[in-house]
């Protein structure tokens, strides 16, 4: 067949036999994976070598044998094919994670996970250069590193979950904590020199995602940071520098060098990785610490040959930071303005940024919301470039997944290609950008419009059955950029004091950054008025507006614990094509929403009437266009914000809000479920209208809503 490789050539199953050599008795587990009959992808045009004279471009993998999951790439010979075709770099989504590496009983505390030596063997035989991810997170690490004799307790039972609050008596001493980093990230970067990967690994992310705006100092209190302090972050690169100095010179002649001649071809890049990295509030947190504080002032507190003598004492003043990783999660509202502004100040501030996550959600359904997705990413790699024209040092961009079927956001369908590996619309968008083209794929849909919605989440019937609602039915997605939420609806006590038990919408959460949001787009150019009922065992609620930029918070609530209204409005910019209303909390407990209204308000007076009723809402708060309330809380604010209808964009100087967008990265993809079962009698009735107009279609929604009693 020469080039016009046939994916799903394969015909034959491919029998994986998986070793599971530390489940006792369970011997070997086998696992087929059958290709199925999928398009020729010989033809399409090469990724790395359409941006080859922009940058580096990269996915995400995963390998078939670390969870046995059939739609992951390495292990499935149609996908790796179009990875060799497609990218020059490769990260692994979990692999070398320290959840899957960390070994309390190796000296050097590392010992490889097999998945993750598979894959950094795939790519040395495949040409494929690999960043590595990551060394330090909060999140996926076994927090025996954090204990006496390495025994996590908590409540005094012994705990292998990261998400478990410790004893504080089972915590080690700041100086024990920092030799145990000391000798994780050596023993992580030495496995990597002395098994042949000095030069496949051209880059580490060494912290992940250490940013909270929430705190005073805008840093995670992680348990690096509460056992170390902030300056924990200044010893992770100080001792992955030190690592990379070292082992570099100690293997050179194992890479055909020179242990005192330039090493850079063994030396990777270190970077710094985080999430709604656009967000000016969480870019001046990065930035600072980077740049500004100074952990090691006069060197007084730490000495090291790798510290430039002449570095002022912070993290990048003394030569220990590389570069900053914007993950980019987003989705095809997302301000372009806002994003490119951020990347500029991190290429300002350290002079090397790579997008090391990236993945555009849809915001919109039907047949126009490919289109909106292709606009979104032709537009975004048209910028890119313009960046890199004017000097901006970006030099990778990282795709996180392969196809949709198997991101973890799943739902939003964020990558390029489908899961029959099919390109996608957005696959030619990126093409088209890279080589300076128009952009050629026409609208043909229409914009959906409504005037009401209305959901209370109770079966009903249509069409002489009995039907059940899904979160999408309503309208409510996950959002997360870091993490993403479970949204399924589950039957539980009802809002209303002595009414029955009934429906409603649960947003099942590990992370205080995954969320949920309602899709408010086909409201566009509207003023509307919004209830509906919520509950949390945390202590405040968040609601805002987003438009592709920061949000506006609209009201922020002290949570009673119990069901309690929210009512707010917005006056929506009439190209807010992809606006949606979000619920965030103080923290990472559940919340339950219940009796979901909106309605197109007579006219803009509401926002003035309910901002009046917020007692004046946030001091000095400027003349805006949305406003909220909680009918049970008195702690209701509305932030100060300005509304930009030319961008549709929304600045916001809350820093309440730590998610966006309705996309991240590292947790399990929403599953989107519905409810189960029926009740008796007939409890929503589903009205949908399509009126014709010369502007185009308009879907008009309107839903009888039965009051609970």
């Amino acid at each position: 067949m020469g080039s016009q490789w046939k994916a799903g050539l394969v015909a034959a199953a491919l029998t994986l036999c998986v070793a599971l050599g530390q489940s006792a008795g369970m011997g070997n587990v086998t696992m087929k994976v059958q290709a199925a009959e999928q398009a020729e992808f010989g033809s399409y045009e090469k990724l790395d070598e359409v941006f080859g004279d922009d940058f580096k471009v990269g996915v995400a993998v995963q390998a078939i044998d670390h969870w046995n999951d059939p739609t992951a790439e390495i292990g499935n010979p149609d996908k790796e094919e179009l990875i060799r075709q497609q990218f020059n770099s490769i990260t692994f989504g979990n692999e070398l994670k320290p959840a899957y590496n960390f070994d309390k009983d190796s000296k050097a505390l590392f010992t490889v996970d097999p998945a993750a030596e598979e894959l950094l063997s795939w790519g040395k035989e495949n040409g494929i250069s690999v960043r590595g991810h990551c060394l330090v997170w909060h999140s996926q690490v076994n927090p025996s590193i954090f204990a006496k004799d390495f025994v996590a307790l908590s409540g005094g039972r012994e705990t292998f979950s990261e998400k478990d609050e410790l004893d504080e008596d089972c915590l080690v001493t700041r100086e024990e904590l920092l030799e145990r980093l000391r000798t994780y990230i050596r023993g992580a970067m030495e496995y990597v020199y002395a098994n042949g990967y000095g030069d496949v690994v051209y880059a580490w992310d060494v912290v992940n995602e250490a940013v909270d705006e929430k705190e005073d100092d805008g840093l995670r209190r992680s348990y690096w940071y509460r056992i170390i302090g902030p300056d924990y972050l200044y010893y992770c690169f100080l001792y992955a520098r030190e690592a990379e100095i070292e082992f570099s010179r100690q293997y050179a002649a194992d890479y055909g060098l020179d242990p005192e001649g330039d090493l850079s071809a063994i030396q990777p890049k270190l970077f710094y990785n985080d999430y709604n990295e656009w967000y000016a509030s969480r870019a001046k947190i990065i930035v600072r610490f980077l740049t500004e504080d100074p952990f090691n002032e006069g060197h007084a507190k730490v000495e090291s040959p790798v510290i430039n003598k002449d570095g002022d004492g912070t993290i990048y003043g003394d030569g220990l930071v590389d570069g900053v990783g914007m993950q980019g999660h987003l989705d095809d509202t997302q301000n372009l303005d806002t994003y490119m502004k951020a990347l500029e100040e991190y290429d300002a501030a350290v002079h090397l940024v790579h997008i090391t996550e990236l993945d555009v959600g849809k915001t919109s359904h039907g047949s126009d919301a490919e289109f909106k997705q292709a606009k979104f990413f032709y537009d975004f790699f048209t910028r890119l470039k313009e960046e890199r024209a004017k000097g901006v040092n970006l030099d990778c961009v990282t795709f996180w997944g392969l196809t949709d079927d198997a991101s973890w956001r799943h739902g939003a369908d964020p990558l390029l290609f489908y899961g029959n590996l099919d390109k996608k619309p957005a696959f030619d968008a990126c093409v088209m950008a890279a080589k300076g083209e128009e952009f050629t794929r026409e609208q043909t849909g229409a914009v959906a419009s409504a005037d009401s919605l209305n959901c209370d989440f109770e079966p009903y019937k249509a069409e002489g059955a009995v039907k059940t609602w899904t979160p999408k039915d309503a309208g409510f997605y996950s959002r997360g950029s870091g993490h993403q939420a479970n949204l399924t609806l589950i039957n539980t006590d009802n809002h209303t004091e002595g009414a029955a038990i009934g429906f409603c919408l649960r947003v099942q959460r590990n992370e205080a950054d995954a969320t949920a949001k309602l899709d408010l787009s086909a409201f566009a150019g509207k003023t509307v008025e919004i209830r509906l009922f919520a509950k949390t065992e945390d202590k405040a609620i968040h609601v805002g507006f987003e438009n592709g930029g920061e949000p506006a918070e609209l009201v922020n609530a002290a949570s009673t614990g119990d069901w309690q209204e929210i009512h707010t409005a917005v006056k929506i910019p009439a190209d807010a094509d992809g606006c949606s209303l979000y619920l965030e909390t103080d923290g990472n407990a559940d919340i339950l929403i219940d009796d979901v209204s909106v309605q197109k308000a007579e006219d803009d007076k509401i926002v003035e009437e309910l901002r009046e009723e917020n007692e004046g809402g946030a001091a000095g708060a400027e003349e805006i266009s949305v406003a909220g309330n909680s009918g049970s809380s008195e702690s209701v604010k509305t932030s100060s914000t300005e509304s930009n209808a030319a961008s549709g964009s929304y600045q916001s100087n809350s820093t309440g809000s730590s998610a966006a967008s309705g996309n991240s990265q590292e947790g399990s993809a929403a599953n989107n479920d519905s409810a189960a079962g029926t009740t008796s009698g007939i409890l929503v009735q589903a009205v949908a209208g399509v009126a014709a107009a010369a502007a185009g279609l308009f879907l008009v929604i309107a839903a009888l809503r039965r009051r609970k009693k």
